[in-house]
This record gives structure tokens, sequence and C-alpha cells, in this order.
């Protein structure tokens, strides 16, 4: 167990210092580009349609939407990376004997690392201009959420990207339907009737009200229901390690 911890740590840093490697910048493109997504995002939303925060939540519209928009530029990073972790890195799959998945948990992990940048300096704005209401319980919670979340999807899509390598084209197309049916922009109680049953089948909603109630004391979402999503991920984690293990001895032959 600590040599695989050990040898997650390196990936992690190796994956880390990949990104930003020759680059001026270096780390500091970890917050610009967020930064400059949840920009352009807020300029558009708050700035120019005027769109005002939920009734009863205690930021602006631009801290609602950073606390969802964080989150998911956190899932759609890892989702996108841990998809293609394994088939771009051939040369570490034939060439040596390791345990391959940690690809893709060193992958989700980058992914989660630059998001918690993003957080720990909205967190750190709100704790000194007293904006929002940090409770660490709801945070560690949504943070937990959130890698059950990912640890099932991560694995399957990376186990059938080796053989079908379309489905790293098609992801983009995807994560960008997720995106606009979940509400990050604008408050569930902006869905109409005739779409709110989607609503059902997007544990999303339920990531960014998580956060946001981590963050802004904004209302949780039901209990029950994170429990019932937390229990489908968690067998969906199981399936996912599962074909992983099925899959890998195919690997080194189609790379």
């Amino acid at each position: 167990m600590k040599n695989k911890l050990f040898l997650l740590s390196e990936l992690l840093r190796r994956d880390l210092a990949a990104r930003y490697a020759g680059s001026f910048g270096g780390p500091l493109w970890a917050v610009l580009n967020p930064a400059v997504v949840c920009a352009v995002y807020a300029f558009v939303f708050a700035g120019i349609l005027k769109q005002p925060p939920p009734a009863g939540f205690r930021g602006g519209y631009v801290e609602f939407l950073l606390a969802g928009l964080l989150p998911w530029l956190g899932v759609q990073e890892a989702i996108m990376r841990a998809t293609t972790s394994v088939s771009d890195q051939a040369h570490l799959v034939k060439k040596l004997r390791f345990p391959i998945e940690l690809l893709v948990a060193s992958s989700v992990g980058a992914a989660l690392v630059i998001q918690m940048v993003g957080l720990a300096l909205l967190t750190a704005f709100l704790l000194v201009s007293g904006r929002g209401a940090v409770r660490p319980g709801i945070f560690l919670a949504a943070i937990a959420f959130e890698l059950l979340l990912l640890a099932g999807p991560a694995l399957v899509l990376a186990s059938l990207n080796v053989f079908f390598r379309d489905i790293a084209q098609l992801l983009p197309p995807v994560l960008m339907i997720a995106f606009w049916l979940t509400p990050i922009l604008y408050p569930e109680s902006a869905v109409p009737g005739f779409a709110a049953p989607l609503l059902a089948f997007n544990p999303l909603r339920d990531l960014a009200a998580l956060f946001r109630a981590a963050l802004f004391e904004a209302p949780p979402p039901p209990f029950g229901r994170v429990l019932v999503w937390s229990a489908v991920f968690f067998v969906v984690g199981l399936a996912g390690a599962r074909l992983f293990r099925r899959c890998r001895p195919s690997f080194a032959d189609l790379l």
C-alpha cells in the first residue's frame, strides 16, 4: 500500500509538472485558465443578462456561479483526462509492470488539485469579505461525493477508450449537454416543469448544491437523495474497477 501511495504521488507530481512544462506562466495557468472561463460566464450572465442570485442566497450571482462552476470544471477535466490516461501513456503500459489504474487515479487527482486551488481562493475571499459561511463538514462531504461520482466513470471510460478511441471524441459534446442540463448558471427553481424530471437523473445538481451549501449556507440537497446517489456510484466504482482489471491484460497489445 505504501508503495502504491508513493507511486501515485509521483505520478500526480509528474502529471502536474508536465501540464505546464516549458510555459512562462508555469503553475500560474492552474489559476488563470479557470479564472478566464469563470470571468466570461460572470460577464455574460451577471454583467449583460443581469441574472440575480436565487432568493435567500447569501452572496451575489457571481458567487453563486463560482460555487457551482469550479466543481464542474474539476469534474470535466477529470473525466476528459482520465479517459485518455491509459491510451496516452502507452510507453508506460508496455514497458513497466505497475498498477495501471494509478494512471487513471493521477489524472483525476491532478484535475481535483487544480479545482481545489480555485475553491481555496474563493474560500479565502469569502472569509475575508464575510460574504459566505464556510461549513467544513459539508465541504468534506462534497469532496467525498465528487470522488465517488468520478471513480467509476473514470475507470470505465479509461478502459473502453483503449478499445474504442471514438469515446474521447464523443465526450466534449456529451459534457456540454451535461453542463447545460445542470443548475450551474441558473438556479434549480428556474427549470420549467416539463424539464424538471431530467434533474432526477442528474447527480451533478447535488454536487453543485453541496458546494453551495458548504460555502454559502444554501439549502443542501436532501440527505436521502445524496445517500442514494453515493450508493449508486459506489456500485459503479466497483463495476468500473472490475472492468478495468478484466481489460488490463489487453492494454499492451492494443496500444
